[in-house]
């Protein structure tokens, strides 16, 4: 779903909780169970786990082949770049209070 309509939609029990994932395009995927999980169902293909090498979590390396951002309440964790497409889901989510803005690359770069 588009950004503006995860907001008008998100309603979250606990209130410093937003768990989702925006994909390359700007889409957002509430996160029903984990971040893993709608990283695979983005994907459309549990294959990419095989593809994992041992020295890296799983998760990031799902974020970086998907070029996904990971977000919750304080942390949006991505790899490489953004689009900005996910910038200006980022903002619309930072704007309706969901987020604490904070964009970081899984290198440790801080960016928006």
């Amino acid at each position: 779903m588009t950004s503006k309509e995860f907001v008008a939609t998100f309603h979250s029990e606990l209130s410093e909780y937003c768990p989702c994932v925006i994909d390359w395009e700007g889409q957002v995927h509430e996160c029903k169970d984990c971040h893993l999980d709608t990283l695979i169902q983005i994907s459309g293909d549990e294959k990419y786990l095989n593809e994992v090498p041992e020295n890296i979590s799983p998760l990031f390396y799902l974020t970086a082949k998907l070029k996904c951002v990971l977000v919750d309440y304080e942390n949006q964790i991505y790899s490489e770049d953004l689009s900005q497409e996910q910038r200006y889901a980022l903002l619309d989510l930072s704007e309706a209070k969901l987020i604490l803005l904070n964009p970081t690359d899984i290198k440790g770069k801080v960016t928006i």
